[in-house]
């Protein structure tokens, strides 16, 4: 059995990443806007963009087995557009790579909620590292996943399960260029805000 995972690995097949990292996601839903965050640690913290939450009263999150939770708003960071939430059940979390383990090329996934289609899965690669954003410079992955409304706050996954990047904007009219803040500005924001360790 474990010749048939490191041989999918190898293959750069994602299925079982995907079965256990798609539980790590949740739809991320308040009484203005929807999108997608992800489970980090194991405490119950949940990282999504900041603008998903933004002026929001209620927000709830639903997992993959359709549990709903409301989720208390932590705190967020408008400048990185990162929030992260806490529900009070503990779900096993995602673990962040190393940004500078990235290479351009290799094979990435998001998990999102594309257009409410919930718990959509997408393929592609790595295309760039270091690019400039809206407001953070050099700190964004750039891919081709395709990424649309709904996928922001998801996750991108690298075939070991890990996570490279936050799901953040994609240049509108433009296709398969989509940017994400990669992993190790996510970890070093979220502990800010959080003002301890949590991912």
């Amino acid at each position: 059995e474990n010749e048939i995972e490191l041989l999918k690995s190898t293959q750069n097949d994602f299925s079982l990443v995907i079965e256990g990292a798609v539980k790590k996601v949740v739809t991320v839903a308040t009484d203005v806007s929807a999108g997608t965050g992800f489970v980090v640690g194991n405490e119950g913290y949940i990282l999504t963009n900041q603008h998903v939450v933004a002026d929001a009263s209620v927000i709830q999150v639903q997992t993959y087995n359709d549990e709903v939770y409301t989720a208390e708003l932590i705190g967020s960071d408008s400048t990185a557009d990162l929030a992260v939430l806490k529900i009070s059940e503990e779900i096993d979390g995602f673990e962040l790579a190393n940004s500078d383990e990235i290479v351009v090329g290799q094979k990435i996934i998001a998990i999102g909620n594309p257009l409410g289609l919930d718990f959509t899965v997408t393929e592609g690669i790595v295309s760039a590292l270091d690019r400039d954003g809206p407001s953070v410079e050099g700190a964004y992955v750039q891919t081709d996943v395709t990424l649309n409304p709904g996928n922001s706050g998801g996750p991108l996954v690298d075939s070991n399960g890990r996570v490279i990047g936050m799901a953040n904007f994609k240049v509108g009219g433009a296709e398969a260029l989509g940017f994400a803040l990669e992993s190790d500005v996510v970890r070093e924001t979220a502990n800010n805000i959080a003002g301890r360790v949590i991912v």
